[in-house]
């Protein structure tokens, strides 16, 4: 394991050495420099695990050192701490202001010393650390994102492809064998067949949404919200006219700043849900509301169908997490939703406190 480094940044020699000399027994790679500017030139070469600064020095003195080491993103988790004769408050404030995280007052005590290069080498490694696993989550995240697509990708393909092979197939019997399609046992069991493979199609287009769903893709729009949630009621027309659904809807309203097509998904999923899950209600009532709390915006889509049991309003949102076999579903339409509100700086819950059906409340940052 290689020793950890340390740059001692002093003007003059005998204070270095003295810390130097301090410091020997912590087996430290340690060097040092004779000014801010000398120091600024050695890490671009040589990056230290810790910095310890004198405060006065002439030049650069070390809080200007610290400013301009702390400016370069490359050192901005590398701890300084100053060294300093003034016990001062307006001067550890330029300090700590300018990026130290800690300070010693000349003359240097031993094990104040040691203890403060401990304490910044262990938070150093510590975020190392931290830095290192978030870097391999974000890698493995990638990775499986990748896969899914992947994955998603060449089912779909063959499914497609069998699809389109039995509708040619259907075509030729209907034409070349009228007595065999005239058989409605025989024709019940082959019309099942393109419904199991459109059920697939579905299901490998919803995986690919919410593979995809934390990606907020292209800019964020500034849009009006009845437009887009127009739009997506337009397309419970039918429901509408089956007698399955009444949608109302809270005039004015507001202008967010966000993906519309995403923000379509979400509204699309939770009446979708809504209706699946009415029970015996036909119509179901969905009311579609907003207002503003502070600095958010919030909306919901509220239903008088059974509702969601206490104990599973907090289960909703897993992936792949069915709570009744009532309806055909995924169970990945909620985990979606989840996935572009957070993407979107937002939070979206099942309220408690409502218990005549279910109401799903999200919130968006206001323009």
């Amino acid at each position: 394991m290689p020793k950890e480094a340390v740059l001692i940044v002093d003007d003059q020699e005998n204070n270095r050495l003295v810390i130097e000399d301090m410091l020997r027994k912590l087996k430290l790679q340690i060097r040092g420099s004779s000014s801010g500017e000398e120091a600024l030139t050695m890490i671009n070469e040589w990056t230290p695990d810790l910095i310890l600064m004198d405060q006065m020095m002439p030049g650069l003195s070390g809080i200007e050192t610290t400013a301009q080491i702390k400016a370069n993103p490359e050192f901005e988790h590398v701890p300084i701490v100053m060294v300093t004769a003034k016990n001062e408050v307006h001067t550890l404030k330029e300090a700590f202001e300018a990026g130290a995280v800690d300070y010693i007052i000349k003359p240097v005590e031993r094990i104040t010393l040691i203890a403060r290069v401990r304490s910044a080498l262990r938070t150093k490694n510590a975020f190392d650390r931290i830095t290192a696993l978030t870097e391999d989550l974000q890698a493995q995240k990638r990775e499986l994102t990748n896969f899914t697509h992947m994955v998603s990708h060449d089912l779909k393909s063959p499914a497609a492809s069998a699809a389109s092979l039995f509708d040619f197939f259907l075509y030729r019997l209907k034409d070349e064998h009228p007595d065999i399609w005239a058989d409605e046992s025989l024709r019940d069991l082959l019309q099942r067949v393109p419904n199991s493979l459109k059920k697939m199609l579905n299901f490998v287009d919803t995986m690919l949404t919410y593979a995809s769903a934390g990606k907020v893709v292209g800019d964020l729009e500034t849009v009006s919200m009845m437009p887009v949630l127009s739009e997506v009621m337009r397309t419970f027309d039918h429901r509408v006219e089956e007698g399955a659904v009444v949608f109302q809807v809270e005039e004015d309203m507001p202008t967010v700043k966000c993906d519309p097509i995403k923000i379509s998904q979400v509204w699309q999923n939770l009446i979708g849900n809504a209706i699946k899950y009415r029970g015996d209600k036909n119509p179901v009532t969905v009311q579609l509301g907003w207002k503003e709390e502070g600095q958010l915006l919030q909306f919901w889509v509220q239903d008088n169908g059974p509702g969601i049991a206490p104990e599973d309003r907090d289960k909703v949102f897993e992936p792949f997490l069915r709570l009744t076999d009532d309806a055909e579903g995924s169970g990945i339409g909620l985990a979606t939703v989840h996935q572009i509100i957070k993407a979107h700086q937002g939070t979206i819950k099942v309220d408690s406190d409502y218990n005549d059906g279910a109401k799903f409340v999200f919130t968006l940052p206001t323009i």
